[in-house]
């Protein structure tokens, strides 16, 4: 039996013809500019919107990862606001676990990020001076409470974006954006914006590809294969 990474070829060879050079060449440009160095982590989002709206802001800041601790809240994809930008990111949402949180705080921690809340109360750093040198993973709270202080027990540290008006903070959605778009621009004005390796880039290539094309998998049952990966 072919190992894996000759199955995702085997399949990106059966449906790339299905699509045309501007798309696939689109999947190739984004894909330069992906990184795992950041990801968001929404916890208990109580409008659903909110959560497709960073998702849309973390596609378009290159961010691949979003992950969710959906204790309380659950979800639900709101098509109008993410405007798919759902499809071509990674999500995690641990909702098969007992536990989330834990679950959530051990998958970052394996995969070796520093965990930091965003708190307008407990200082801390900037989105100018928030150190980068290793993997971040930026936590954003409920809307009407913030970061749950079950979460806050295993924070690294604290980022706070500056206000000089009357509001002591952003809606969530806004507050991500915020974030997001000035460690991103700090990572590549640094030259320091790690991208995706190739066997990431393949495992994500297929997957777009996939969920581009109509019925894709009769066509690669027909070919004799089946998806290898998460569709």
């Amino acid at each position: 039996m072919p190992d894996i990474k000759s199955q995702i070829q085997n399949c990106i060879d059966v449906l790339t013809p299905l699509l045309t050079e501007s798309r696939l060449s689109r999947f190739e440009k984004v894909l330069s500019h992906r990184t795992r160095h950041i990801t968001m982590v929404l916890e208990d989002v109580y409008q659903s919107r909110n959560t497709s709206a960073v998702m849309r802001s973390a596609d378009g800041m290159g961010i691949q990862d979003i992950h969710m601790v959906e204790s309380y809240n659950v979800w639900s994809k709101n098509q109008s606001v993410s405007k798919g930008a759902s499809r071509w990111l990674t999500l995690h949402r641990h909702l098969k676990s007992e536990d989330p949180h834990t679950a959530c705080i051990a998958k970052l921690r394996e995969s070796g990020y520093r965990i930091v809340a965003t708190s307008p109360h407990e200082g801390g750093h900037t989105p100018d001076t928030l150190p980068l040198d290793k993997p971040v993973a930026i936590v954003m709270g409920t809307e009407f409470q913030g970061v749950s202080d079950k979460m806050m027990a295993e924070v690294d540290d604290y980022v706070e974006i500056p206000m000089y008006g009357f509001s002591e903070s952003f809606n969530i959605s806004v507050a991500s954006a915020v974030v997001m778009n000035r460690v991103c621009a700090r990572l590549r004005e640094e030259g320091n914006a790690p991208g995706l390796c190739e066997d990431e880039k393949q495992y994500l290539r297929l997957q777009w590809i996939y969920r581009s094309v109509k019925l894709p998998d009769a066509i690669l049952n027909r070919a004799g294969l089946t998806m290898p990966i998460e569709k």
